[in-house]
């Protein structure tokens, strides 16, 4: 047959369509749904422990549904991922369609991987896709992790606190948003004269936070509330090593030093791999 329709009278889709359907409508992008525990990790000794959630990796959705443990291995510094890999065989008990059937699920596990990632396009003749959820360091007894979760999901315009007292003029606003694990910050005409040193916007929670090291710059302006005119600055937003958890802009010496109408958008994708 040189050509199909998979979603067509008749037609036989296994889960391979489906995830291909699935991740193509969402970018080919991959990261943690926001269900149950969001696969929070807690580690014992060596021991690391993943709470429940879900995650859609390249149109696989995965859930762990009870939490779930693996050894980090000693010694050493990597990753602690979900991985997916479909050459390996599904088991199972049973008849399928009838009540006595069961499959055991061998294509998806937690790995701690020392090496590099392995991201293959599973929906392009890839077998292996290995998601990070944390950076660990392991010495020979215990262990300590950096999660970071690739977020995937639409949280919608969510409102950012203000930083202390700053305050709002005329129209203004201060917004989030994160969509397939980029985070969109965009505020408009926020007073900050009277917060410290003049400069700061709004609260930055520490979960939308970039997680590379050093600071994130976003072009903006102050709006002169007084005659209308714009100067141009830049917004510093701190990654999230970073204990500064305000976004504050920075401007040349010739400027004035207060922010009278803060004002700019950007974005940046949230994860510790880019």
């Amino acid at each position: 047959m040189a050509i199909t329709m998979y979603t067509s009278d008749r037609a036989f889709v296994t889960p391979r369509e489906v995830a291909s359907v699935q991740s193509a409508q969402n970018g080919d992008t991959s990261g943690v749904l926001n269900r149950g525990k969001q696969l929070k990790i807690t580690v014992n000794g060596l021991t690391a422990t993943v709470d429940t959630g879900q995650a859609l990796i390249l149109g696989r959705l995965v859930e762990v549904v009870t939490p779930t443990s693996i050894t980090l291995p000693a010694h050493s510094n990597g990753k602690l991922c979900i991985v997916i890999d479909i050459a390996k065989e599904n088991a199972y008990v049973g008849h399928a369609g009838k009540p006595d059937y069961y499959p055991t699920i061998n294509q998806v596990y937690l790995a701690a991987v020392t090496g590099e990632l392995i991201q293959e396009d599973i929906n392009n003749g890839g077998y292996i896709y290995e998601l990070p959820l944390a950076t660990f360091s392991t010495n020979s007894t215990t262990g300590t992790v950096s999660q970071h979760n690739p977020v995937f999901n639409d949280t919608g315009w969510i409102d950012l606190e203000l930083a202390h007292r700053s305050t709002y003029n005329p129209e203004a606003y201060a917004r989030y948003r994160v969509f397939n694990g980029i985070c969109y910050l965009r505020w408009y005409n926020i007073a900050c004269f009277n917060s410290q040193n003049g400069n700061q916007v709004f609260k930055l929670p520490r979960k939308i936070k970039p997680h590379v090291k050093g600071q994130f710059a976003i072009a903006g302006s102050n709006i002169n509330i007084n005659n209308g005119n714009h100067q141009f600055c830049n917004f510093i937003v701190p990654d999230v090593d970073n204990p500064i958890e305000v976004v504050y802009g920075m401007w040349g010496s010739t400027q004035d030093m207060r922010l009278t109408g803060a004002t700019g958008s950007g974005q940046y994708p949230l994860g510790g791999d880019f």
